[in-house]
């Protein structure tokens, strides 16, 4: 090619070019600004299924687009990494057991005045508006997920071992109403089915991964009128009754009744059993749903679950009870508190949050006074079914265990809980793992002060007892 067409087909070129930049920067004026985001920390994904399933409506509605952060798994220890992060958010979404230990990092804005002013706060039942959301005399917290424990069981199976256990033991088999009833159906329902050697189902498992085996043991202890401490906290958990619930939970896992060497979470321990490989289970309530679906969870025991309550020492002891949850909170950091405030409120009202548990795609349960009177078929496949599962819930709010809302609340119960562990797989005693535990709730005490915290166990049990006597009705 000669040099000047060379020339003149670079200067064309180059015009070219030039027009498709001028056109390209041209459109970019018609390009709307980018929403500014509103940032929200959770412990997993599955807990911000609903905020995902409102978003479009979130970003329409308050003009701000949701960012989310957090783990690949479901995580119960989130502090590990957000106390060393310099990053910012604007809305926390927490155990409530937590909460006091934000609250002492000065982390979290008090809501009472956005509380004050919202729609339907006396919706919320007693037990999550009185412990779930204060802390100290103030409101830090909004309540997002109810979370309750229920028993869950295979009623195809009860059925079909009826007759077996009626001529050994006398009495038809129903769901276990004391612990000594549960062990011995979970011996009892541990079978190997088709003859090869292995077992095929397990009469029950527990949760044995970190962080939350502790509720285990402590539905245990406290059904038995166990208590953490006494008014002065000189710890109880080392006491006869600590010990011998203790030493139950140790010889049914050493029966063989529960998978060897389980070390479920959560996630595990839904799957185990909505796939078949558990006679029965405690679990959170949002099993219920999760037993007629395919798509999430691969369901195998559709039409064969039946749930009731929590077995108990005695019948009038706590049965089950309100544990874990989720609120949320609002960081001090946040540079638009009052749009977050929006959000929370708009996605825990009345209307959005009964979505969250008529949905198989959330794990959220119900909290308020309104999710009870719910007609028609909720989340299940006929009115009965959800009217009763509605009236099992009920019913497990009377009289319930929960979480131990003070000062390093969270800190006694992850000591309790690696001290159950390491008797679990027979590092330690019973009576060694609880006096360690107990060694190390007084330390535990000391950081926040004997007296201190003395005042705030009196209030917690005064407040569990108050709540407990409330009766659900509309």
């Amino acid at each position: 090619m000669k040099p000047g067409r060379l020339l003149l087909l670079l200067f064309i070129m180059l015009i070219i070019t030039g027009c498709s930049s001028s056109k390209s920067t041209g459109n970019e004026k018609d390009v709307q600004p980018a929403l500014p985001s509103i940032s929200i920390i959770a412990d997993s994904e599955q807990a911000l299924a609903l905020f995902k399933m409102e978003e479009k409506n979130i970003e329409k509605k308050f003009g701000v687009r949701l960012e989310y952060h957090y783990p690949d798994r479901l995580n119960d220890n989130l502090e590990d990494f957000l106390f060393a992060s310099d990053k910012t958010y604007d809305i926390y979404m927490l155990f409530p057991a937590k909460l006091p230990e934000y609250v002492e990092r000065n982390m979290l804005l008090p809501l009472d005045t956005y509380i004050q002013q919202t729609e339907g706060i006396e919706d919320i039942l007693p037990v999550y508006r009185n412990l779930y959301m204060k802390f100290g005399g103030h409101d830090y917290g909004m309540v997002y997920d109810g979370d309750t424990h229920l028993l869950f069981y295979r009623k195809d199976v009860f059925e079909k071992y009826n007759d077996e256990y009626k001529k050994t033991y006398g009495k038809d088999l129903t769901p276990p109403k004391t612990w000594k009833e549960y062990d011995q159906i979970a011996k009892f329902l541990t079978r190997d089915i088709d003859g090869d050697g292995k077992i095929d189902l397990f009469g029950t498992a527990i949760f044995g991964g970190d962080a939350k085996r502790y509720i285990w043991f402590a539905e245990r202890y406290l059904s038995m009128g166990g208590k953490y401490f006494d008014s002065k906290m000189h710890p109880q958990i080392q006491s006869e009754l600590g010990m011998k619930a203790l030493q139950d939970l140790i010889n049914l896992n050493d029966s063989g009744a529960t998978p060897p060497n389980s070390m479920y979470d959560w996630i595990d321990l839904n799957t185990a059993f909505l796939h078949g490989k558990l006679a029965m289970v405690v679990q959170w309530s949002d099993t219920s749903r999760f037993s007629y679906d395919k798509k999430n969870w691969g369901s195998k025991v559709q039409n064969k679950v039946g749930w009731t309550l929590v077995p108990a020492a005695a019948p009038n002891n706590p049965r089950g009870g309100v544990w874990i949850g989720r609120v949320l909170g609002i960081s001090k950091q946040s540079a638009n508190p009052d749009k977050a405030w929006k959000i929370i409120s708009y996605i825990t009202s009345k209307e959005i949050s009964k979505k969250a548990f008529l949905s198989k795609d959330t794990i959220n349960d119900p909290f308020r006074y309104s999710h009870f009177s719910i007609a028609g078929k909720g989340a299940f496949p006929t009115e009965e079914m959800n009217q009763n599962f509605l009236e099992t819930v009920k019913s497990s709010l009377n009289n319930p265990n929960a979480d131990l809302m003070i000062p390093g609340g969270w800190d006694y119960m992850q000591a309790l809980d690696q001290n159950i562990y390491l008797a679990l797989i027979h590092k330690k005693t019973a009576a060694e793992a609880l006096k360690q535990t107990a060694d190390e709730w007084n330390n535990i005490t000391k950081k926040y002060g004997q007296a201190r915290q003395a005042a705030h166990y009196q209030e917690w049990q005064n407040l569990l007892k108050e709540v407990g006597n409330h009766e659900i009705h509309q």
